[in-house]
């Protein structure tokens, strides 16, 4: 393995956040190569695709609110989805799927946005309502995963006059009630 210059790759990496444009940013800008940055050494990916089953844990909402032992088994299921692969897919949790769809789309549009658009929500005050960023856990001593993040406080929408804290491009109406939905 390369050895590797910490002070040219800290220079790179606060190079990198401090364009506030992400990974799409890189995309936009008709880079034909990958930066070094965001390239996983190859022992370390044979290493992860040996040792896992790659299936993405399914959790089942199904009967969540018949009996206190459903809901501890689900909340069971959670933690361990989230502590072994930091996500997992949820069914029959109740939400639309023209709703689901909204939220893609949303999202996609947010993504999809010029640079100068999405700028003034990139940051990581991760207390804020709303952020946009690239690798919540961006250092120069690690390769970068290659993914940018819309963070949503979900506690603050408790209260729909919040709603307007979301970018606008991700805000919908749900056309049943008229009522701003987000994602």
């Amino acid at each position: 393995m390369e050895a590797v210059d910490h002070s040219e790759a800290e220079k790179t990496v606060k190079e990198f956040d401090e364009t506030k444009a992400g990974v799409k940013g890189i995309v936009d800008s008709g880079v034909t190569k990958i930066p070094r940055m965001f390239i996983h050494p190859l022992e370390d990916l044979q290493q992860n695709n040996m040792d896992h089953d790659l299936r993405v844990p399914m959790i089942d909402l199904k009967g969540l609110d018949q009996s206190p032992e459903r809901r501890k088994e689900v909340i069971h299921q959670i933690s361990k989805a989230a502590e072994a692969w930091g996500f997992f897919q949820i069914v029959n949790h109740g939400v639309p799927l023209d709703v689901m769809e909204e939220v893609l789309k949303s999202v996609r549009r947010f993504h999809e946005q010029p640079h100068e658009a999405k700028v003034e929500w990139y940051s990581r005050d991760f207390t804020k309502k709303v952020n946009y960023f690239s690798n919540g856990d961006l250092k120069a001593s690690t390769p970068a995963d290659w993914r940018d993040t819309l963070s949503c406080n979900c506690q603050f929408l408790e209260d729909e006059s919040n709603f307007q804290a979301l970018p606008r491009v991700c805000r919908f109406l749900n056309l049943n009630t008229s009522k701003i939905l987000v994602p």
